[in-house]
């Protein structure tokens, strides 16, 4: 309805994008490893379930997640092979923060356990084999509640993730999208998925006439003819040539989208201010949503032109 407003909690918002990411990242890296594992005949890779905690008196600092899978991604470099991994962050009752991943390790490599390697000075590790990675990290995901992120100091990250490939990458972008981009998108898609059915349905029922036409003799030329069967007008083929021709453009549209951005891992849409853009078409999408704060309370409305 006209007026339509909801209050937002930032700290919920943040829990919820933190269990989106880590369930749909574990899900593709899980898709990769079954890829990979039918494509070899066997158990492509091992899922490494690791656990970093601190020695009593150690405190967090930053890039002690990073330095560590800096140190863990040159190893597996080194191997030829990639680092394929997601994590999230917990705060135990007692304060102290802790770190659950989840690595996906090829069968002929082993890892060392973090802390007696030095990867993770700061404290524990503990290294086992997990049988359900996605259901793993989600459980964890699930533990941290909004108000837990008021004990947390300033610059901590919840969660983290990599190693895909470039087409996955935009995957899961695509998937952490906006559900009203999302929902912009199916919309788009159908339509012209549409469009291209009664296209090729009214070309298909013109060639059906004309075959008849053919058959019963009042025509005495092939209904494939390129000139054109007589009793149709320019016009009409005119049209079905610029259709064509729009047809192609589009296709080597979409090539140089995909070579400039789709093979580095980009999504489709960018985020600016007021919406994203279509980087195949230039077209910006506005969002139908407006952000105001007022007191420390974040409100998003709904805009009168969404609601029509």
């Amino acid at each position: 309805m006209l007026g339509e407003s909801i209050v937002i909690d930032p700290r919920k918002a943040r829990v919820d994008r933190l269990r989106a990411s880590i369930r749909e990242a574990c899900k593709l890296h899980e898709q990769e490893a079954d890829w990979q594992s039918r494509r070899l005949g066997r158990s492509a890779y091992r899922k490494t379930f690791i656990t970093l905690t601190y020695r009593d008196g150690g405190d967090w600092q930053r890039r002690h997640i990073s330095d560590f899978l800096d140190r863990l991604r040159k190893w597996l470099c080194t191997r030829d092979a990639v680092l394929m991994y997601a994590w999230v962050a917990e705060l135990q009752k007692r304060g102290a923060l802790h770190y659950h991943l989840i690595v996906w390790v090829p069968r002929r490599l082993r890892l060392p356990r973090p802390d007696a390697s030095g990867w993770w000075p700061h404290g524990m590790s503990n290294v086992e084999t997990a049988r359900n990675p996605i259901g793993y990290m989600v459980k964890y995901a699930t533990k941290t509640r909004p108000d837990d992120l008021k004990r947390l100091k300033k610059g901590v990250r919840l969660h983290g993730n990599g190693g895909h490939r470039p087409a996955n990458r935009v995957a899961l972008r695509e998937k952490l999208a906006p559900w009203w981009l999302r929902q912009a998108d199916e919309a788009r898609r159908t339509a012209a998925w549409l469009a291209q059915v009664e296209a090729d349905q009214a070309w298909q029922a013109r060639r059906v006439r004309v075959a008849h036409r053919f058959a019963d003799g009042s025509l005495g030329y092939r209904w494939d003819d390129p000139a054109g069967p007589p009793f149709e007008s320019e016009a009409w083929w005119q049209a079905r040539v610029e259709a064509e021709e729009r047809h192609e453009a589009a296709k080597a549209q979409w090539a140089a989208y995909a070579d400039r951005y789709y093979a580095k891992g980009c999504p489709k849409y960018r985020r600016v201010s007021g919406g994203f853009v279509d980087l195949l078409t230039g077209e910006l999408l506005p969002t139908p949503w407006r952000v105001t704060v007022a007191c420390g309370v974040v409100t998003a409305h709904r805009a009168p032109e969404a609601l029509q």
